[in-house]
């Protein structure tokens, strides 16, 4: 890594069973809260449209590896709160 780049973390974030779109849009609210952190959510891939399933798929979580280790407490209360919920790791970006 060059001198002055930065190692981001970005994460895809998606519950089971899934969470409705206010509540995703509620989540992120709460997430961005946190410094230096971005949530962005992304569309359902399915093709099907469901009254009783989400719009949303889930939620990239963005935020430098450097993130304290109270900021990665906070994140997974804030996650753990709004139920069941995996993460994938996507890449890693220098910036």
């Amino acid at each position: 890594m060059l001198s002055g780049e930065v190692t981001i973390n970005r994460y895809k974030i998606v519950y089971h069973p899934d969470i409705a779109l206010a509540m995703y849009r509620e989540l992120a609210s709460h997430i961005e809260q946190i410094e230096d952190i971005n949530a962005e959510l992304f569309w359902q891939e399915s093709t099907e449209f469901s009254y009783l399933g989400s719009q949303i798929g889930g939620m990239w979580l963005t935020y430098p590896q450097s993130i304290s280790e109270n900021s990665q407490f906070l994140i997974k209360k804030i996650l753990n709160h709004y139920g069941v919920w995996i993460s994938e790791p996507d890449l890693f970006i220098n910036a």
